[in-house]
């Protein structure tokens, strides 16, 4: 599949909204937090931008600016793996590589993360 293809087809799902079932903006958001080891409720988390974070899983979102330096990208990267969105996917999404993502993915698995 070309970039083009995967770009309009990548379109096609956000326009629809297309996430997994029974996943909303509340659901990425409190994965967020468990993944980060924040407390209930909290929308910022040891400088980490909680809620941009489950923004940026959301794929019917506009994209926010994540920042490198918080690890921004890669806690959004594992809310997307935890709600069930592959790796292709994310890595367009992100703006990051396939072997990147998959990379954080099998840090977080290996409870390196």
């Amino acid at each position: 599949m070309s970039v083009v293809d995967r770009l309009a087809e990548r379109s096609a799902r956000t326009l629809a909204g297309s996430m997994p079932a029974g996943v909303g903006r509340g659901e990425l958001l409190a994965v967020a937090r468990r993944l980060a080891g924040a407390p209930e409720g909290a929308t910022w988390w040891r400088g980490r931008d909680l809620v941009a974070v489950a923004r940026a899983a959301d794929l019917a979102a506009v994209l926010p600016v994540l920042d490198e330096e918080r690890e921004e990208p890669r806690l959004a990267a594992l809310v997307m793996a935890a709600v069930g969105i592959g790796i292709q996917e994310t890595a367009d999404r992100l703006g990051w590589t396939e072997r990147t993502v998959s990379r954080w993915r099998e840090a977080a698995e290996a409870g390196r993360a």
